[in-house]
């Protein structure tokens, strides 16, 4: 479909949406579900609810959505105004918010920050929605809580609660998809006897190679196996909990050649012809040398957490943390004596040939003769936490909390090519927060932060240091409340942008990089109004970032490797932009919709656009229940061409797509049955989402996937 076409399909789409918000009840409102306004917020001190916060909070409650959407965490927060997703396939996500992404976005689990971020943008962020109970998204820097990084927001994943009751509860989730033949399986116990509880939960994710509508992708595939649990140990003045959590990944690499355009050609048909496997044969050449990409990516983190109570409402947290990064990246996977998921010859997971963990033929940190199956990159990151807040009321109208937090991180390599060399990472902050009420349903906050980063590989070494402020008001007003914010981020550069020299087969790049880079420094303007009443509430929020000394890629015209030469660089960029959002209860009890519309702009001071900016986007959601037990959903999207790009990026053209969602609650043997499904891209259409990664290699995004599922309790 040519862009005109596209255009005026976006044009009459949109017109009959503004008919149907016409036609019903002109009046505006609370927010419905997910979005409740008196929902208390985990991301941000003092207890406060969504409606009381002076920094908005957008919530979702994992539970309110329908299990097909939130098997990825990244699709399920997709749907906030200011959020969208960075793909590299169905296997790897990350989020964006307004325009920055990467490690630039803080990302909270089990109450510490991830930290995986440091080996680059095509990396997804390294957790999954099992055992996730609700996940909040701060958009703008929130420097002063969360430290270095947090330019662009945070998302705050809160993990499964404890059981608050005595007893035992098992559930078990199954999924299927039909696009590339997935299956999900999830089982989950809680329990809990006197003052201790505990938690564990198991999920296996098998997904082969997905479809565009043209047909298959090859090496495409993933897998993902998880494991959590938890302990709680809690008092009226004492609670301690103990969290584990292990995430093992398995995904194929799709790759580009010379001889692969962007759309495919006569020579080399992407979906395969009669010279060219699916799989792979001796015709053609997979990737290189007949090897295929995959990446074994493995995941461990351990928190402890307490939380003592002083009295008078002084709160004490320390937390704990370690993690255990392991990433693998091997060139021979996939030919006739290796099938995608192994064969008595080459077991993926370890035989006699090749066991994972090493022997006397296979050693997984390599040797001198480099053996076939051996990783060509293998890198260990190991990040240790510790994170002390002291949160002290003084009085109904000033709440305050001081804190620290400290961070100990290594980078090994072990591969045959070493794209990131041996380093070390130090932080060291400390912050402040207070709270005031000025009467007249006003309240302020106030901010201030401290860090120390220092971060060294061999004689190269890097301290970077920075003080960074907060403010922010909040009026209430009747029927409306206003918020504006003003805050200051600070990034320094990550062990990528630092000291990256090689090839990097799964991003078609070779990187170079610049042990000279300064650290980001940002400001950002932040303002919301929103109005609401009983039956719906209408959100405007407007930004405004200055970013100094933004790093980027800047490609070259020199190819080492076939590969191309990519530095790093950084000049002044300004992000700005804005998003409308309106939840609404019609006059007819069974039906209710979500509207909303977002724009990012982003340049740096020469005028050259900023990577992996989203385009304008419209989303329109319908939800029709005509009882408690059955639900529907409606689901358009619209984005439109996006044509200011970075200069290593492809404009895309603009599409709109439909989807189709519900679920049923029933129950079975006197327990709870949820059946659900859904229909993404109903009409197959073939289009290229600008954030995807893959779109370079001539890779569209994924047809028609009809999915179902059920969720029992036991």
């Amino acid at each position: 479909m040519n862009t005109k076409k596209i255009k005026m399909n976006i044009k009459y789409k949109l017109s009959m949406v503004l008919i149907m918000l016409l036609l019903t009840k002109p009046v505006l409102s609370q927010i419905t579900d997910p979005f409740e306004l008196d929902e208390i917020i985990l991301s941000l001190p003092f207890s406060q609810s969504l409606g009381k916060s002076v920094i908005k909070v957008d919530k979702i409650n994992m539970d309110d959505i329908n299990p097909i959407i939130k098997q990825y965490i990244s699709k399920s927060i997709s749907k906030l105004p200011g959020v969208s997703i960075i793909t590299t396939g169905p296997g790897i996500a990350k989020p964006s918010i307004r325009g920055l992404s990467f490690n630039r976005v803080v990302v909270y689990n089990q109450g510490i920050r991830l930290e995986n971020q440091q080996w680059g943008e095509e990396h997804g962020i390294g957790i999954t929605s099992s055992g996730i109970e609700s996940v909040e998204v701060i958009k703008g820097p929130l420097y002063v809580l969360y430290g270095s990084d947090a330019m662009g927001g945070v998302i705050y994943a809160e993990p499964e609660k404890f059981k608050s009751m005595d007893g035992l509860n098992i559930d078990y989730t199954g999924i299927y998809n039909s696009n590339y033949n997935g299956i999900t399986n999830n089982l989950g116990i809680n329990g809990k006897s006197g003052n201790f509880s505990f938690n564990l939960r198991a999920e296996m994710i098998d997904n082969d190679n997905f479809s565009t509508p043209d047909g298959e992708v090859e090496n495409t595939w993933f897998e993902h196996n998880e494991i959590k649990a938890g302990i709680q140990y809690s008092s009226d003045k004492f609670t301690s909990e103990l969290r584990f959590s292990r995430l093992d990944s398995d995904l194929g690499i799709p790759h580009m050649d010379e001889d692969h355009d962007e759309h495919g050609d006569e020579d080399h048909d992407e979906h395969g012809d009669e010279d060219h496997d699916e799989h792979g044969d001796e015709d053609h050449d997979e990737h290189m040398d007949e090897e295929s990409l995959y990446q074994e990516l493995k995941h461990t983190t351990i928190t402890w957490k307490n939380t003592f109570d002083l009295g008078n409402n002084h709160l004490l947290n320390v937390t704990l943390g370690q993690q255990f990064n392991e990433r693998k990246e091997f060139g021979e996977h996939g030919d006739e004596d290796h099938d995608e998921h192994g064969d008595e010859d080459h077991d993926e997971h370890g035989d006699e040939d090749h066991d994972e963990h090493g022997d006397e033929d296979h050693d997984e940190h390599g040797d001198e003769d480099h053996e076939e199956g051996e990783a060509e990159l293998d890198m260990e990151l190991l990040t240790n936490t510790l994170d002390i807040s002291l949160t002290l009321p003084q009085s109904e109208d000033f709440n305050l909390i001081l804190g620290t937090s400290i961070l100990s991180q290594t980078n090994k390599n072990f591969g045959h090519e070493i794209l990131i060399p041996d380093a070390e990472m130090n932080d060291f902050g400390l912050y402040a927060l207070g709270e005031i009420s000025l009467g007249n349903s006003a309240d302020t906050t106030i901010g201030l932060r401290y860090d120390n980063r220092s971060i060294s590989s061999g004689s190269s070494s890097s301290d970077f240091s920075n003080f960074n402020g907060a403010l922010g008001f909040k009026k209430e007003f009747t029927t409306s409340t206003l918020r504006f914010n003003l805050s200051s981020g600070f990034r320094s550069p990550n062990l990528v942008e630092l000291f990256s020299d090689g090839s990097h087969h799964s991003t078609f790049m070779y990187k170079k990089g610049n042990p000279n880079l300064l650290a980001e420094n940002s400001f950002q303007t932040d303002l919301s109004f929103q109005v609401y009443d009983e039956d719906s509430a209408l959100s405007f929020d407007l930004f405004l970032n200055d970013i100094r000394d933004y790093i980027y890629l800047q490609p070259t015209n020199t190819f080492i490797d076939g590969l191309q030469l990519h530095n790093f660089l950084q000049q002044d960029a300004t992000l700005y932009g804005g998003e409308i959002h309106l939840n609404k209860n019609t006059s007819f009890d069974w039906l209710s919709y979500y509207t909303s519309l977002e724009y990012v702009f982003g340049e740096t001071q020469d005028g050259m656009a900023l990577p992996y900016i989203s385009p304008f986007t419209f989303n329109q959601v319908f939800n029709i229940s005509f009882s408690s037990n059955y639900s529907f959903e409606i689901d358009f999207v619209a984005k439109a061409q996006q044509n200011r790009t970075a200069m290593y990026e492809e404009s895309t053209d603009g599409y709109s797509l439909l989807n189709l969602s519900g679920t049923w609650m029933t129950s079975f043997l006197g327990n709870d049955l949820n059946i659900f499904w859904s229909i993404d891209n109903v009409f197959d259409k073939e289009y290229y989402d600008h954030l995807s990664r893959l779109k370079t290699a001539g890779i569209e995004e994924m047809g028609r996937n009809i999915s179902v599922g059920l969720k029992y309790n036991f």
